[in-house]
């Protein structure tokens, strides 16, 4: 397994989780975290602190280019044509 993604964000790191399952391609994460009690605590300096920890994203090596492709590449310009208001 290579790595091939960090953040701290944990809102990203949702998103490449469904980008990288999107495309059927195994994963592994470390640092991970439940957001639901990250928020809760934000305000007390251990959770500003656990907010630091990084995120990371890890393929097969094999999987390491297309992997890189699904996250990076921003699919939101196919949901203008379907936004009727």
């Amino acid at each position: 397994m290579v790595e091939v993604f960090v953040t701290y964000d944990p809102m990203e790191a949702n998103l490449v989780k469904a980008k990288l399952t999107d495309e059927e391609i195994p994963f592994r994460v470390t640092g991970d975290y439940n957001i639901a009690i990250t928020m809760e605590t934000f305000n007390t300096t251990m959770g500003r602190i656990a907010l630091k920890r990084p995120i990371k994203f890890f393929v097969p090596e094999s999987h390491f280019e297309i992997a890189r492709a699904a996250i990076f590449t921003d699919m939101s310009s196919f949901l203008k044509d379907d936004l009727e208001y």
